[in-house]
């Protein structure tokens, strides 16, 4: 009979720990590291994570790229400094592999960002910060929270051209958060402003947006923010809504002509939306912990009319309309939909109450991913006919915890892409925060 309220009390800790680092932000978990780790009204710390692994490129036939290499690797000291109970400063430096064994390491100033407590619902933010729109910048990415060896399928130069970093990353603005008590129950808020994305318009790349812009391209911001809903007491369930807007056309971008009209291109606007979803729940019935998390976006760009690359068809009711021949079109110029669709859904199972330390560690994980790039777009993934199409890939993975924050992440990815091929990759990924 007792062992009913030891498991009681030793699931709900892991209830509120496993919550608490999932649905709260980098920056929150930062400041509780400093409230709970440096004596003194001043405070300083250095934190951060470390990582190294391997990739097992399962079904190369390139005689010149290894199957197996110990390519991923880094290292990301955070450096947290609290001047009072109300200002709080917290930067990210990464170095990491920079993919080419050519090249030294790459660095890079993830984030640095000033913020200052108003009052308890009120909290004021500027500089570099992690991107607020969806859930998964803000608090999954990290690589000691995020559970994978490997990120979910995204819109970025594995596939498509150019870091576009759509839907994560970071911004430079300013944001304004809090909360919103309802009983038993809140809401957290997050509104921002930031520079906007970079509009593409050069042959081949014509639509492709880069959200990660460390100057403005033009006269013009991007406003967004994200509503969370956690409905119960013990943060076990979060529900979020993100949206955001902004023209992402720079200043310096040439006039596009249609039958002698000439439109400017810095008044295209780019659109997206998301929700996300988290859910963490012990179940003392099988001494386990399930979490379940997912996002869904999507991006609409107003359209516009790009220079058609060469050796690219597009549709022929994409081509601009045209007085100037008999055919009625301009050839050097097509439209697509600009819409792209990213969408990721995972569910963990780790037995934490299990009375075998072995078992107690492992977590099983499992993740469905998908990408959907605009279909007419020239530079979005074709199959045998030309066709634009959607990838797919699914994650299984298998970690072992060390501790709460440090473990050895083993992973495997099939991804299917339009043109009927699939890539299978084995990852392997040992991760310590500190």
């Amino acid at each position: 009979m007792k062992k009913l309220p030891l498991l009681l009390i030793a699931s709900l800790l892991l209830y509120i720990t496993a919550g608490y680092s999932q649905d709260s932000t980098l920056t929150e978990r930062n400041m509780q590291k400093l409230s709970m780790g440096v004596p003194g009204k001043t405070k300083m710390m250095l934190t951060g994570i470390v990582w190294a692994g391997l990739t097992a490129n399962l079904n190369t036939t390139d005689k010149l790229m290894p199957k197996t290499s110990f390519n991923d690797f880094g290292f990301s000291p955070m450096f947290l400094y609290k001047l009072s109970d109300k200002f709080f400063i917290e930067s990210e430096i990464e170095i990491k592999n920079a993919g080419d064994k050519e090249n030294a390491p790459a660095f890079d100033l993830e984030f640095a960002k000033m913020s200052y407590i108003i009052n308890k619902y009120f909290t004021i933010g500027a500089g570099k910060m992690l991107s607020p729109f969806g859930a998964y910048g803000e608090k999954w990415e990290p690589n000691h929270i995020e559970r994978f060896a490997n990120t979910p399928l995204r819109p970025d130069d594995a596939f498509l051209p150019d870091d576009t970093h759509l839907f994560w990353g970071a911004v430079v603005g300013v944001d304004l958060r809090g909360v919103i008590p309802m009983r038993n129950s809140k809401l957290t808020w997050v509104v921002y402003v930031d520079n906007g994305a970079t509009l593409h318009t050069e042959a081949g790349m014509g639509g492709v947006t880069q959200a990660e812009n460390w100057n403005d391209q033009n006269h013009n911001k991007e406003f967004g923010g994200r509503i969370g809903f956690l409905p119960f007491a013990v943060p076990s369930l979060e529900i979020g809504f993100s949206g955001k807007t902004a023209k992402v056309g720079g200043l310096e971008d040439s006039v596009y002509q249609i039958n002698s009209e000439y439109k400017d291109y810095k008044n295209i606007r780019s659109t997206a939306y998301a929700v996300d979803i988290n859910y963490v729940k012990p179940i003392l019935a099988i001494k386990s912990i399930i979490g379940i998390k997912g996002q869904y976006t999507a991006q609409m760009v107003d359209k516009a009319y790009y220079a058609t690359p060469a050796g690219f068809m597009p549709k022929p009711e994409n081509y601009a309309p045209s007085t100037a021949n008999a055919t009625g079109v301009d050839s050097s110029l097509y439209t697509f939909n600009n819409t792209m669709q990213s969408l990721f859904v995972q569910f963990s199972f780790r037995p934490a109450m299990m009375d075998v330390k072995v078992l107690k560690n492992i977590e099983l994980l499992f993740r469905y991913n998908s990408l959907t790039p605009p279909k007419d777009a020239a530079w979005g993934p074709k199959n045998l006919m030309g066709q634009g199409g959607t990838i797919n890939r699914i994650d299984i993975g298998l970690d072992y915890w060390i501790s709460w924050r440090t473990a050895l992440k083993f992973a495997y990815e099939t991804t299917a892409l339009p043109n009927g091929t699939d890539q299978n990759m084995f990852l392997v990924r040992f991760v310590s925060g500190f």
